[in-house]
């Protein structure tokens, strides 16, 4: 009598199988990365074609200033001065900065004028009831920037956050920040900061004393607002998008 082994039916082909399994594994995983690195490469592309060229424009900070200076290489000594508020929350800063930025910038540039920015955190409460928010992480990110000399990815960073308010709005925290800034080509150490939130801080006490500085020379505190020589500057018509105009005239 003869006995016949009973054999799995796949057991011969088995091992031809798992390699067979490991290749389809390895083609996934490089079609994938594929798929990865051309998407991340053309988003890359797509967002240094937008970015806004700055060679003109040099921001400096003195420690304990509630203000940012922005000014062009040709800016002297008699160049107008103004000091403008705004705070990252504020609907209205953003109307005003899609409105103005792109001429600000090139009369900057120019040495048309200097601007001193006063960021503002008040939209994240006052008092007992402040709370850190969306506009002291954003101050925060671009104090970062300004601070290791950033000026690309910090203008660049500002543009984005006015003009894509609210599609960003409460949306970033301090990693979403730093990412936000490293696709505008920031420093290592410089989105490193971001994303310790090692400036924030600073942001408080900025956006307390530009708040102070407003209710003590005027009484009252809002944004977006533009001044010179502790008073409101004198707009044609009243119309703040007007301000430059008024600014350098």
């Amino acid at each position: 009598m003869t006995t016949r082994k009973v054999q799995n039916p796949n057991a011969k082909g088995g091992a031809g199988f798992i390699w067979a399994l490991l290749a389809i594994v390895v083609i996934a995983a490089v079609v994938i990365g594929l798929v990865f690195f051309n998407g991340r490469t053309q988003r890359n592309e797509a967002i240094a074609e937008k970015m806004i060229a700055v060679d003109n424009l040099t921001v400096s900070y003195n420690e304990g200033d509630p203000y940012l200076v922005l000014a062009g290489a040709e800016a002297a000594e008699g160049t107008p001065s103004v000091d403008l508020f705004e705070d990252f929350s504020c609907s209205h800063c953003a109307d005003l900065a899609k409105a103005t930025d792109g001429e600000m910038l090139d009369k900057i540039q120019a040495g048309d004028v200097t601007v001193n920015l006063h960021p503002m955190t008040f939209l994240d409460g006052q008092g007992a009831q402040y709370e850190q928010g969306h506009s002291t992480r954003a101050l925060a990110a671009e104090l970062a920037l300004a601070a290791n000399n950033d000026v690309k990815a910090m203008w660049n960073l500002r543009v984005t956050l006015f003009e894509n308010q609210q599609g960003l709005y409460n949306k970033l925290d301090h990693n979403g920040f730093a990412d936000q800034a490293r696709d505008f080509g920031a420093s290592e150490q410089a989105v490193k900061d971001i994303r310790e939130g090692k400036y924030v801080p600073v942001a408080e006490e900025m956006g307390k004393a530009n708040l102070d500085y407003q209710n003590e020379k005027t009484g009252e505190a809002y944004t977006p607002r533009v001044m010179r020589d502790d008073k409101d500057l004198e707009v044609p018509g009243g119309d703040i998008t007007q301000w430059l105009e008024a600014a350098t005239s």
